[in-house]
């Protein structure tokens, strides 16, 4: 057996080798067993996500890698041909660009499915799983650049022509990547999410769905109305489910002839009438204008709370009891077209 050899390395060099692979590799095998065992146990006592993250990479490190990585390292203790190095050089680095390739898809899933737990509103499906392609192919452009730079290949001519190509693509489809930037925007930024009451110019509807070209908004009256994702956020979207309170500003005329003292009743009523209602805060009340046609005045008040019905029902209820207190006292509205009581919010 002495005299067996191969490759210039006698067989009992070539057995040693193999040994040291293979305690190299069962010695991995339980560290990452133990390591996962008590990582695992740790994850599900603590809320953080960091022993979550390396629970996840532990279980992407493929066994098959550091099988042939343990056994590279054991060859490198054999005098070899330099051909047969080379090869188990280059092999070893296409080796640990899939291992770095396999660790990228496991953090990019992991953060991504994160982020989706924690914001569940905001998470549609086709839009999350669209940004973790993005992010598994910028992480695989990133690890072919350096398994091929360790490879001696010349990757600047490689990243030049990427950058050409890119530039041409990207004047090609601008609008569509408006689209997508726009998308992930709103993803991020969040300034409205699937279920939002929003205004945007004259159109008033609820978000149905955020995708990556296109925002769908069921508006109002019923039909679908679809915006461009970069169109949307170059106009004014006004966020109405995120409305707080509401503000009435009424309107009211009264006849010409009514006097003095009747007019300094006006507010009076108005401000009592407010008064009587806890989710209602006045603002003012106040006469702004005479004309031929008769005295006007303003009052403004706010709705401390967005509900539209209990708003609505405190407007009106406002307007009946000044009505009413006006009517009391004998204060008359104007007889013009100008003279209607009118309110907007």
């Amino acid at each position: 057996m002495r005299d067996l050899a191969f490759l210039g390395n006698p067989l009992s060099d070539w057995l040693l080798a193999g040994g040291a692979a293979l305690g190299i590799t069962l010695v991995f095998y339980l560290i990452r067993r133990v390591l996962l065992v008590r990582l695992e146990r740790l994850s599900a006592r603590t809320e953080t996500a960091a022993d979550d993250f390396v629970v996840a990479l532990l279980r992407g490190t493929r066994l098959t890698v550091v099988v042939y990585l343990a056994l590279a390292a054991a060859l490198s203790l054999l005098e070899l041909p330099r051909s047969a190095d080379l090869v188990l050089r280059r092999l070893a680095i296409v080796a640990l660009a899939l291992q770095a390739l396999t660790w990228g898809n496991a953090a990019v899933t992991f953060w991504i499915a994160q982020w989706a737990e924690r914001n569940p509103q905001d998470s549609d499906r086709t839009t999350v799983r669209a940004f973790g392609y993005g992010a598994k192919a910028i992480v695989a452009v990133i690890v072919l650049l350096f398994a091929l730079h360790n490879l001696g290949v010349n990757i600047t001519t490689v990243v030049a022509s990427l950058g050409v190509g890119g530039i041409a693509i990207a004047l090609a489809v601008q609008n569509i990547l408006g689209d997508l930037f726009g998308a992930l925007s709103i993803v991020l930024d969040k300034p409205f999410v699937v279920g939002d009451l929003i205004a945007v110019d004259q159109f008033e509807g609820t978000i149905e769905h955020i995708g990556l070209k296109t925002t769908r908004v069921r508006s109002i009256d019923g039909e679908q109305v679809i915006f461009s994702n970069a169109d949307l956020l170059r106009s004014r979207v006004r966020n109405l489910a995120r409305r707080e309170t509401r503000r009435y500003l009424l309107r009211t005329v009264v006849a010409v002839e009514t006097s003095a003292a009747q007019l300094a009743r006006v507010p009076e009523a108005f401000a009592a009438a407010v008064a009587r209602d806890k989710h209602l805060t006045l603002q003012r009340s106040h006469l702004v204008a005479s004309t031929p046609f008769g005295h006007e005045f303003e009052t403004a008040f706010v709705v401390e709370s967005a509900d539209f019905d209990l708003a609505i029902a405190a407007r009106q209820a406002v307007l009946l009891q000044a009505l009413a207190a006006l009517e009391a006292d004998g204060i008359r509205l104007a007889a013009a077209p100008a003279a209607l009581t009118r309110s907007s919010s």
